[in-house]
């Protein structure tokens, strides 16, 4: 089907009058249910979670930040060995329908995710998880008090500023919360979700009551169009305002004249090949190392990306996240590649130059990638040709997502079956205090590494058991341990970090705000307060990306327009690429 097709059967029905007020075109890259923590499908990834936070509030915002925004809460107090944390809500904040929120939606909530854990594992897991939420409870109208089993020095980032609080009136009496699917969401957030169809649109309009301010625009149409072709042809013609996903390399030029332009933001992005260390010859770390060494990452990122990211790292975190590794690098070399694997049994070659195990298997693995991620297939295309001196094998198998995620899966109770697949994480996956814990912690009750790569190792486990109860400074030096663990044993390999390019139509709406971690599709672009802030400088040209941590603004990702400095006038966007030489060579 021809990409016109494609795009009409998503946006059709958006082309009706609407009625008064702005309105905003913004293609997601899939469909996300009925949009709610536990019926989402991750279909729009890395988008989901942004997406969510349109339609509801955490108590703080945004978990990239080590001491996050107060939101639904106006403050958090820890009791001394930060066993208990006091939280007190924001007074007057109502929910879609017009009820309040109370301290007991809150209570709830917890309790929710905490009683339903498979239900919404990307949420629950900072609640039923490790620390484990022992009990909530109701103080008055507007305070709750947490109390956990062991330290939870970070409750202000995970789940904080993170967890979407539910309203205790719609879900109290749904059991089975995957299958609540059919009833449109309700939150707190600055939208609200009127209408749905499945895999075609979303249609939001904007929360006139939101406690921040009514939103800036009134309604955002949302066509589902996943193939990316597709989707910037529909910018380029004028049927999109914008489109939720990086712009490809290979259309930067095409963005950089006319009536549409390209800001720069960052999400924290990784794309990574995990490998299956439960299935033999994978279960061996030398062989994955080996793989790892003869992959060159600076060449992935200026072939693939164009240039428009940074290598991946060994560490795995994201170079940028508060979390990483100080001056990890990935490591290429593909001549100690090649010693490792004769050290470790793989010196006998087929014909064709394979190598074989001891027992005559090739190593020769299928690497699972998404048929609607171009990028990916040219990134393992590429790959391929790197590893092939020293003896490996990778053969790219494209497939549409669902199958994709059926494959990693595998049989109800076994082990799955791959032997690699692509990813791409986002913020999430980087700046969560305890991600390493979740992901590549040892099959078993403790986080969810089964369904990332079955990664195994207890010293790593130790290490990353110790960190979740420390505050900032002593869990630092403990994840940085672990992630020289990883560099070492690669359960994944990430490719490289995108850099986060947002196409949009300025003439259909100027006052996108690069967030931290989120890019451009978030809720503070539609918020007055922050859009005033972000999108306006002093001189009335460009303007300042929302404050870091230290209140400085967040470096590197200021908006920016390709082409250069130029005035859009009120709710411009200020674009200053930032490109990185010899030091990012170096990551």
């Amino acid at each position: 089907m021809c990409f016109a097709a494609v795009v009409s059967l998503a946006t059709a029905a958006l082309a009706q009058p609407n009625g008064q007020g702005r309105r905003l075109r913004v293609s997601l890259n899939g469909d996300e249910n009925n949009i709610t923590p536990f019926t989402v499908s991750f279909g729009a990834t890395p988008y989901t979670h942004d997406l969510i936070s349109l339609v509801y509030d955490s108590l703080f915002w945004s978990q990239v930040k080590t001491d996050p925004e107060p939101w639904l809460a106006e403050r958090a107090t820890p009791s001394n060995d930060f066993r208990e944390w006091t939280v007190t809500l924001r007074d007057g904040i109502t929910w879609h329908d017009g009820r309040p929120l109370t301290a007991e939606d809150v209570k709830f909530s917890f309790d929710y995710y905490n009683r339903f854990p498979g239900a919404s594992g990307r949420y629950a897991h900072h609640v039923s998880d490790t620390p484990k939420l022992q009990s909530a409870t109701v103080v008055d109208a507007r305070t709750v008090r947490f109390v956990y089993g062991e330290p939870a020095p970070t409750f202000k980032i995970m789940p904080g500023a993170d967890l979407p609080i539910i309203p205790k009136h719609i879900w109290e009496n749904v059991t089975e919360p995957s299958k609540f699917t059919a009833d449109l969401p309700v939150g707190t957030g600055p939208y609200k979700v009127v209408e749905m169809v499945r895999d075609q649109r979303y249609r939001l309009e904007a929360n006139a009551n939101y406690f921040k301010g009514k939103p800036t625009v009134d309604v955002l149409e949302l066509p589902i169009v996943k193939d990316p072709a597709a989707a910037f042809a529909a910018l380029r013609t004028g049927e999109l305002d914008s489109v939720a996903r990086n712009v490809p390399p290979e259309l930067m030029a095409q963005f950089e004249s006319g009536g549409v332009r390209v800001a720069e933001g960052t999400k924290f992005e990784s794309v990574q090949m995990y490998l299956n260390a439960r299935k033999a010859p994978l279960t061996d770390p030398k062989l994955r190392k080996a793989i790892a060494l003869a992959i060159d990452t600076r060449a992935l990122v200026d072939t693939v990306l164009l240039g428009h990211g940074r290598p991946g790292v060994d560490s795995f975190i994201h170079p940028d996240s508060p979390w990483a590794l100080p001056g990890a690098r990935h490591e290429h070399d593909p001549a100690r590649a090649q010693r490792m694997l004769d050290e470790a049994g793989y010196a006998t070659r087929d014909p064709d130059g394979v190598r074989k195990t001891a027992d005559g298997r090739r190593l020769e693995f299928s690497v699972l990638v998404s048929s609607f991620e171009p990028s990916d297939l040219r990134a393992v295309q590429l790959a391929a040709q790197q590893v092939a001196p020293i003896g490996v094998k990778l053969n790219p198998e494209a497939l549409d997502p669902a199958t994709l995620r059926q494959r990693r899966t595998g049989p109800p109770g076994q082990p799955p079956p791959y032997d690699a697949y692509m990813s791409t994480l986002e913020s999430h996956g980087h700046v969560d205090p305890d991600a390493l814990y979740y992901f590549f912690h040892s099959p078993g009750p403790k986080g969810f590494g089964a369904s990332i790569a079955g990664y195994s190792n207890p010293r790593f486990d130790q290490i990353v058991e110790e960190a979740t109860t420390k505050d900032v400074a002593e869990r630092k030096p403990l994840l940085y341990e672990a992630q020289r663990i990883l560099a070492e044993e690669t359960p994944g390999i990430v490719f490289y970090y995108p850099d986060g390019d947002y196409a949009y139509r300025p003439a259909a709406y100027e006052g996108w705000v690069s967030d931290l971690g989120h890019g451009i599709f978030t809720k503070r672009s539609f918020l007055t307060e922050y859009v005033e802030q972000s999108s306006v400088s002093s001189d009335g040209g460009g303007g300042a990306a929302v404050a870091d941590d230290d209140g400085s603004g967040s470096g590197g990702v200021v908006l920016a327009i390709l082409a250069g400095v130029v005035v859009l006038g009120a709710g411009a966007l200020l674009v200053n690429r930032r490109r990185r030489a010899a030091v990012d060579a170096d990551d």
